[in-house]
């Protein structure tokens, strides 16, 4: 039965069947994109739950001495998921031109859409290939990557110097 489907169809177009391959690996980077929000999100939530954890020993300790401490120590949680984030997110930004290209190759043709990721970086003014390359600017310094972790570790230091008073 599948024979007599495909043999009913007709061949398309070098210009179709390249218009369909794009639309194809265009959802396939969305997608891929999209995966990689998915694990940075579940590293971030990785991380706040280790901040959490330090913050509970911290609390339970009976000597002040030691609960400062912990929460010092503790600041290198936050600083390993950071960098893996920031290796995630270097990796994401990977797929960025390439999705603005296809984009753009479409809208040549005189296609409106699909524009997922014209439009957000229209609404967010970012760019595709951002200004500064490289792991360092792609990741460990990408403002969506490292304030979370920055502020985890400024609360741990604070920590660190209350929890004195949190023993009395």
């Amino acid at each position: 039965m599948s024979n007599q489907n495909s043999s009913n169809q007709k061949p398309q177009t070098p210009d179709k069947f390249e218009l369909e391959l794009l639309k194809q690996e265009y959802f396939f980077i969305q997608n891929t994109i999209e995966d990689y929000n998915k694990q940075i999100w579940a590293i971030k939530a990785l991380g706040i739950a280790g901040t959490g954890a330090v913050l509970s020993l911290i609390i339970n300790q009976k000597t002040t001495t030691t609960g400062s401490a912990i929460a010092l120590i503790g600041c290198v949680i936050p600083l390993f998921f950071w960098i893996l984030e920031s290796q995630w997110k270097h990796f994401q930004r990977g797929f960025y031109p390439r999705a603005a290209e296809i984009e753009s190759m479409l809208a040549e043709i005189g296609m409106r859409g699909p524009a997922i990721f014209g439009g957000w970086t229209r609404v967010f003014k970012r760019t595709p290939i951002s200004k500064r390359n490289g792991y360092l600017w792609d990741g460990l310094f990408n403002p969506s990557v490292f304030i979370s972790y920055i502020l985890e570790i400024g609360f741990l230091i604070v920590m660190a110097a209350i929890a004195p008073q949190l023993g009395k």
